[in-house]
Formats: structure tokens, C-alpha cells, sequence
């Protein structure tokens, strides 16, 4: 009798399938097979666990894969998943997800470890929900720490609320802590989510432990259902209410990993609990290597050591029986990789590729020079991340015309409508460049900071779509307020705030002067001063002048 697959994933899948009927899909590095249907007759199934690396398409622990009709869902901020836009992704996620027959991403899940209010902080580590959690700057033991909204981890206070993407490591002793691959501040939001290993588990008191936190269990809603809880369990717990103390009252709670499917498991992590080749796990899975291929050649196995293992899982022994095990371990210069269009321009030294910030000062240029770089403009980036930017070591200019882009690929575009027809979903736009292209709506498709009522004539947009025969298949629009052909000498950016005094603020690598400029949008009480904080996205225009950039207008965008 075969295997069947997860609750989870199953409804992953469901949803994917909802989506792809109307034109979108959805999905990263632990690839799992699972037969479906009766006597495991049906296709089967694909999902992943792994970390954001890079986009071009979408890239998890160095491996590239087409997301071009991927569905998004987050669960950052409550504890069922939400619908989200692939403009939220960010460097470090830790992301599930599951795959097509082609390896092609349908469905990709966003699940933060830890969701909360800073309690603690030191020389690169911090402490949320009693969980120490440490910022890693050596790709050796994994992806370095990623921030948004923060310049750097000394900007981290007590009492911030923050959202924490990372690794769950074990100690000799026991102790667990979570090596963070992103720290995102949050703006505002209530509830918090704590993922650890379960401990003194009373089936009486309906009551576990995790590190110092106490979780009542109640009428939590359990996933996958049925499921029976036991100590030493990986689970991810999210609470609508603030801990009182130590003590979490638990809304759902949620088993992690490759639960409930066997087949074919590629799964990526740093190693814990080694003891030999035949006995260590990964992300709470053990793993027998004894007979594997280790790579590269002349490899040998440790405790932290990240590594991706490719094998056969056995979901009743949660054990994968490895094939292979590859170390990886990316030169620390060339640990990201981005390929899409700049947009946010403000100097080389500072524009976005995929949402991602990038500085290419310094970085070796090829295809043209960087006096080419402008919005719209496809390049291939190859750097590291260096606290809340990528600071590119080579840059390759692919195309100076969008229109020129690789076919199927992804594409950020900011322009002014000129067309719209509603009955066809067809529309024209001219981009800060003078580019004029045509793209295509769907059903499925986002609509940021608007609803499909602002697509009219003269409204300035921001969209991403994949380009083929000259025309963009839109997966996301996303309306400003700016002008996208600003004044001469003014310049337009999108991006999230760090460092805001009353005085000044960074956006994108930049340091911007408020300029007593009133900040539109936003409200104020639990924003901060004048609807913006540190984690605030952030519409702006600014020009240089006495060497300084000066804000002419700010607005605080909904996410």
C-alpha cells in the first residue's frame, strides 16, 4: 500500500492546481516523490524544503528553477497561509515547496521560524521567544544573514518586533538556536509563531515545551489532522495572542518537514547529531550516508557542515537513505546570483534586481559598462550579501532593451499605462525608459496598493511578468503615486526603510534627507513617527543636490 502524501502538501497541491486552471502556479531545495491516488497509481508528487539564494528564475541553495508560473503563499503573519505576491520574496526565506513533472516550481510556501518581539541582543545574536538567534557571515555553515529594515544586526533593539527566517542547529548539550538566513523588521502586527523541537509533552495537560516557552495546546488545529504529538517532534506553533510570561497559547501548530510521503527526497541543511557517515540528520531528518557518493571528492562530513543529500526517504522512520551528499559551500564573492531587470536606479552603486539591492560599484563589468546601467536594463549579478544589499562582484549586462531579454523571462518594468482594454485584460505602457511594450492581465494576477479599478490611462505602475514574442504576461501590478517619468534631476525609488531618525532615512543603500517633506500614507500611532519605521516599503522621489540626497516626496505603502 503506498504512502500517502501530507495534508499539507495535498492541499498545497489543490490550491496550485486552483491556480493553474486560471493562469498561475507556485513552489524550492528538498525535492520529495510521493505516489498519490489508488495503489499509488497517480503522478507523483514533488515538494521542497530550502532557502532563497538568488532569482533567475527562482534559486534555492545554488539550484535554478523555473518559477515562472509559481503561486506564492505566506504564513508570516498568521497561522493559516495566505495568497501573496512574488514581489515579497526576499534573500533568506526559508521556503516549502512543491515541483511539476519538469522540476518547474507550482507552489512555493513561505514559513518563518520565529515571528516576535526582540528580548535580547549581543555581538551578532539576539533572542525571540527564549530562541537564540545567531547571524551567520560564513557561507561554509550556510547562507549569510539577510536583513530588511534593518543597515545592520546593531540596529536590532529590544523591543522590535521581527519576523526570523533561519536554520534550527543543536548543540552537544542539547540546546537548540536558529542560525538566521533573514531578519525582516516588522512595521506593526499582533500574534506570534515559535518553531523548535517539542519537549515534556503531557497528553493530560494538553501542554508541550519548547527551549523556555510553555505551549498550551487547547483547540489548536493540528497539521497534518490527526496527527498525534510526541517529544522530539519539529513543529512550527502560531499563536493569535502575545505570550503572557513564558506561556503561548497555541492556534495552530504544524509538524515541519517531509512528513507523511516516501520517495525520492533531495533535502539541504547543516548537519547535526553527526556521529558517522551512517548517522546524522538534517533538518530533524536522519540520514544514513554510509554508501553515498560525498562531494566533492575527498569530502568528509561534521556537525554544521551545510550539505545537500539526494537519496531515498522512508516517511515511517522520517530517514532518508542517502545516494549522494554534495557540500555546499559557494565562494563567499559569488554566494548569490540574480538575472532580471534593474529598477530603482539611483546609481550603480545602488538599484534593485528582483527586489533585491544591489550595489555594483566595485564589480567587474562585462556586456557594456556601468554608465549603461539603467531601469530596464536585464543583467546577470553575481555577489554576496553584505547585511541588507548584494554587493556584486561581476555584473553582466544581457540586454540594454527589455524587449531584448532572454525569452520566458522574468521581468521588473516601471511605466506609465497607455492602453487598456478591460474585455481582453490587454494594455500598452511606456517604462521610465521610453520602451513601449504590451502586456496581458489575468484573473489571478496581484494588484498592489490598488485594485484592477486603477488600471486606467496615465497611471503610473510597476510590473512583473514574464516576456515572450514582445509582450509580458503580467503576474503582478502594483500602482504608485509617482510619476514614472519624473522631473529632470528627480529620481524615483521603491524600497524598504532602515535607520529612520526624525531628520534622515536609508532606502536601497542610500542615505535620504526628509527634507521636512510630509509623509503620505501610513497613519500614524503604531507606524511611528509620521507613518514610517524601520521596515516601512516605502515610495520616494529624491534628487542629489550638495551632495546629498534629498526627499521631494514620501509615501508608506499597504505591505
Amino acid at each position: 500500500m503506498a504512502h500517502q502524501p501530507s495534508t499539507r502538501i495535498t492541499a498545497i497541491l489543490a490550491f496550485a492546481a486552483t491556480l493553474l486552471l486560471s493562469g498561475c502556479g507556485g513552489g524550492a531545495v528538498a525535492t520529495l516523490l510521493a505516489e498519490v491516488g489508488s495503489g499509488g497509481t497517480g503522478a507523483p508528487i514533488r515538494a521542497v524544503l530550502g532557502v532563497l539564494t538568488g532569482f533567475g528564475s527562482m534559486i534555492v541553495d545554488g539550484m535554478r528553477r523555473d518559477d515562472s508560473r509559481a503561486s506564492y503563499m505566506s504564513e508570516e503573519n498568521q497561522g493559516p497561509a495566505l495568497a501573496m505576491a512574488s514581489t515579497g520574496m526576499m534573500l533568506g526565506h526559508s521556503l516549502e515547496l512543491s515541483l511539476d513533472a519538469n522540476d518547474s516550481i507550482t507552489t512555493v510556501m513561505v514559513s518563518p521560524e520565529l515571528v516576535g518581539t526582540v528580548t535580547g541582543v549581543g555581538t551578532n545574536n539576539l533572542t525571540v521567544l527564549g530562541t537564540k538567534v545567531t547571524v551567520n557571515k560564513d557561507t561554509a555553515v550556510g547562507p549569510v544573514t539577510a536583513l530588511v529594515g534593518y543597515a545592520s544586526p546593531t540596529a536590532i533593539q529590544i523591543g522590535d518586533r521581527v519576523a526570523v527566517y533561519g536554520l534550527l542547529k543543536t548543540d552537544s548539550l542539547g540546546v537548540t538556536s536558529l542560525q538566521a538566513t533573514l531578519i525582516a523588521q516588522k512595521t506593526s502586527g499582533t500574534g506570534v509563531r515559535l518553531t523548535g523541537y517539542i519537549t515534556q509533552y503531557n497528553a493530560t495537560a494538553g501542554t508541550f515545551v519548547i527551549g523556555n516557552q510553555t505551549v498550551t495546546i487547547g483547540a489548536a488545529k493540528l497539521d497534518p489532522a490527526g496527527t498525534s504529538l510526541s517529544n522530539g517532534q519539529l513543529v512550527t506553533v502560531w499563536s493569535n495572542a502575545s505570550p503572557i510570561g513564558t506561556a503561548i497559547s497555541a492556534n495552530t501548530i504544524r509538524i515541519k518537514g517531509p512528513t507523511g510521503s516516501s520517495g525520492t527526497l533531495t533535502l539541504s541543511g547543516p548537519i547535526s547529531g553527526y556521529l558517522s557517515t551512517a548517522s546524522f540528520k538534517i533538518r530533524n531528518t536522519a540520514v544514513d550516508a554510509a554508501n553515498a557518493t560525498l562531494l566533492p571528492s575527498g569530502a568528509t562530513l561534521s556537525d554544521n557542515k551545510y550539505v545537500v543529500a539526494v537519496g531515498k526517504y522512508d516517511a515511517a522512520t522520517n530517514k532518508l537513505t542517502a545516494t549522494s551528499v554534495t557540500i555546499y559551500a559557494p565562494a563567499a564573492a559569488s554566494a548569490v546570483e540574480l538575472h532580471g531587470t534593474i529598477l530603482n536606479l539611483v546609481s550603480p552603486s545602488s538599484f534593485t534586481v528582483r527586489g533585491a539591492v544591489v550595489d555594483a560599484g566595485s564589480a567587474t563589468v562585462s556586456g557594456g559598462t556601468l554608465a549603461q546601467l539603467s531601469n530596464g536594463v536585464f543583467v546577470n549579478v553575481l555577489g554576496a550579501i553584505t547585511n541588507n544589499q548584494v554587493k556584486a562582484t561581476t555584473i553582466q549586462i544581457v540586454a540594454l532593451n527589455p524587449l531584448n531579454a532572454p525569452s520566458g523571462a522574468m521581468l521588473d518594468l516601471m511605466g506609465t499605462i497607455t492602453s487598456y482594454d478591460s474585455t481582453n485584460g490587454r494594455y500598452t505602457m511606456t517604462t521610465s525608459s521610453g520602451t513601449v511594450l504590451s502586456g496581458t492581465t489575468t484573473p489571478s494576477m496581484f494588484f498592489a496598493n490598488g485594485t484592477a479599478t486603477n488600471l486606467t490611462v496615465g497611471q503610473a505602475v510597476n510590473v512583473r511578468g514574464t516576456i515572450s514574442n514582445n509582450a509580458l504576461s503580467t503576474s503582478v501590478m502594483s500602482f504608485t503615486q509617482m510619476s514614472a517619468t519624473p522631473m529632470s534631476g528627480i529620481t524615483y525609488m521603491e524600497g524598504v526603510a532602515s535607520n529612520v531618525t526624525s531628520t534622515s532615512f536609508e532606502l536601497n543603500g542610500i542615505t535620504i534627507q526628509r527634507n521636512g517633506v510630509p509623509i503620505q500614507g501610513g497613519g500614524s500611532g503604531m507606524m511611528g513617527s509620521n507613518g514610517m519605521m524601520g521596515g516601512s516599503r516605502l515610495n520616494v522621489s529624491v534628487q542629489f543636490t550638495a551632495g546629498q540626497y534629498v526627499a521631494t516626496a514620501i509615501t508608506v505603502m499597504g505591505g
